[in-house]
Parts: C-alpha cells; sequence; structure tokens
C-alpha cells in the first residue's frame, strides 16, 4: 500500500531527473563553436549638402566660403560634387575648392571657359572623412559693368561611399578577412591637402588572414574599377615581405587599368597571421569640369578573394 509521503518521494525523483535533463541539453548547447567573423563593421551612410545663392555686386567680385563643406565621419569617405550656375550669356564663372585657400595650390581651380557648358563650373572630387573644404567663386570673363549685379548659385552635396573594411590604411589597421570569402571594398582616396600623392597612407587599404596549416597563399583580384591597376604585397607575422608570385589575368588594357591579377606565396607558409597590402595605382581623384568623366572608383567597388592552396 502506497502512502502519501512515498507518491511524494516519487514526484520528487521525477521533477529533479527532468531538471537535470534540461541542465544537460544547456550545457552541451553551451559547447556549439561560434562561426568565425572577418572585421567588416557596416553603418550607414551620412547624407551632408548645401545651396547658397549669392550676388556678384560687380566685375571681378569674388566671394569666399571658409569650411563650406564638411566631410561627415562615415570612414569610407566618399566623394563631393560642386556646382556654381548663373544666367548671364558673357560671364564666365571661376571655382576655387581647397582645405586652406591660402597655400597658393586648391584642387580644384579655373573657370567655365572651354568646357562643354561655359555657363556653370562643374567639378567632383574624392573626400577624406572629417575633413573641410573651403570655396572661392568669382567672375573669370566678366559681363558689362551694368549687367551687374549677377545672381549666382553654388551647391554642394556628399555622396558617402560605405565600406565596412576602413579604417585600414595601413598594416596596424589591418582588417580581418576569412578564407575562401569575397570581399567588397571601395578604393577611395580622399583629399587632405590640395595634392593626393600616389604613396599617401590612404591610397592603401590592408587585411589579414590567418592560417591554421602550412599552405601557400593565394590572394585573386576578381574585379576592379577601370581607371586603377591594383597592386598587393605579402607580408609575413613578424611584418617583413613574403616573396610572391604576380600574374594578370584576363586581356591587356591600356595601361592594365582595370585589369584583374593574382598573387600566390612563393614559398609553403607556416600557420600564422599574414598580412595583405592592397595599393590602387594609376588613378585620376578628380573631376575637375565637365569636359571629364567622374572617375569610375567613385561608385565601382573592387572584389578579392583570398585562398589557401
Amino acid at each position: 500500500m502506497k502512502t502519501k509521503a512515498t507518491y511524494l518521494l516519487f514526484g520528487f525523483l521525477i521533477f529533479s531527473l527532468g531538471f537535470i535533463s534540461c541542465s544537460s541539453d544547456d550545457d552541451n548547447s553551451s559547447d556549439t563553436p561560434e562561426e568565425e567573423q572577418n572585421d567588416c563593421v557596416d553603418y550607414e551612410p551620412s547624407n551632408a549638402s548645401n545651396v547658397i545663392n549669392g550676388v556678384w555686386e560687380e566685375p571681378n567680385n569674388t566671394d569666399t566660403y571658409i569650411n563650406e563643406i564638411t566631410i561627415p565621419d562615415d570612414l569610407g569617405g566618399g566623394y563631393i560634387r560642386v556646382f556654381l550656375s548663373q544666367n548671364h550669356p558673357d560671364l564666365r564663372p571661376t571655382l576655387i575648392v581647397d582645405n586652406d585657400l591660402n597655400d597658393g595650390a586648391a584642387i580644384i581651380s579655373g573657370s567655365s571657359a572651354g568646357t562643354n557648358n561655359e555657363l556653370v563650373r562643374e567639378a567632383y572630387f574624392s573626400v577624406y572623412p572629417g575633413m573641410n573644404y573651403s570655396i572661392e567663386v568669382s567672375p573669370f570673363l566678366n559681363a558689362p559693368t551694368d549687367d551687374y549685379p549677377i545672381d549666382y548659385a553654388l551647391e554642394w552635396e556628399f555622396f558617402s561611399k560605405v565600406d565596412c573594411f576602413e579604417l585600414n590604411d595601413n598594416q596596424a589597421q589591418a582588417k580581418k578577412i576569412l578564407l575562401g570569402e569575397t570581399i567588397e571594398a571601395y578604393a577611395i582616396a580622399g583629399y587632405r591637402d590640395w595634392s593626393l600623392a600616389s604613396g599617401a597612407p590612404q591610397t592603401y587599404d590592408w587585411y589579414k588572414v590567418e592560417i591554421d596549416a602550412a599552405g601557400k597563399l593565394e590572394t585573386e583580384v576578381l574585379a576592379l574599377p577601370n581607371d586603377m591597376r591594383i597592386q598587393m604585397r605579402l607580408f609575413k607575422p613578424d611584418g617583413n615581405t613574403e616573396q610572391i608570385d604576380f600574374e594578370w589575368l584576363g586581356s591587356e588594357t591600356n595601361e592594365n587599368n582595370g585589369r584583374r591579377s593574382k598573387i600566390t606565396s612563393t614559398n609553403i607558409l607556416n600557420p600564422g597571421t599574414y598580412y595583405i597590402e592592397l595599393h590602387s595605382e594609376n588613378v585620376t581623384r578628380k573631376a575637375e569640369n565637365d569636359t571629364q568623366p567622374i572617375p569610375n572608383h567613385f561608385n565601382t567597388t573592387y572584389r578579392i578573394k583570398t585562398r589557401k592552396q
């Protein structure tokens, strides 16, 4: 004959076994390894623009707008369109843009004379995160004195180009990528001064990849803008360069711009972290007027893939 105490004991044992079973399932789930991730950190693109309605009161009148263009802190930077317009048929507007109008040179300079539409002045240039740029506007070929004052409109707009691997301008900033995955990024290098040297830090992108078994590393440029070449180097864990074999892929192009390529380590590599230095070369990073095309790399990414052989 079962007593009340017997039923209570039986129920307690069932509850205890059930509790232990649930705890065991939880423990097993915590042992599941997390999927390896690269260092891509996505962000929302920023908007920035302005329209200024101005007046030239007399011939040779110059208007200056100090730090008028303020670039957001989007890590991938982007590019700027500046547009100066007016309607007098005899006037040719001049546009100057630079981070410092007093340094004797400028990123953008010159008048609309000889362009496709001589009544307006349009320009594009790549920009660096957080930079300020000043603008100066004036008549170059003046209208008759009696026709002044003359109205003009000055417009600018920032086009953010999201690059989730920036900032990666040097080896210390190298972003982790995974073997076998396709990486897509922009090769936009923004102006920090009136000139942009071909070897400036912002013209480089750095990545790092880990191998856990010996083998050769291969990095292939799958696609790239048609206005640049991409050169790559491979660095050892100790920071020294690794010997590589280089190969052009696809048909030959003018100055090899837009042509795919591949590098492969010459030697078998030991397990460790290796660094890929990617450099865009032979690039024009601005369009000073409407006779020049907007640089293709402003809106076209490159794609690379790294494999272990």
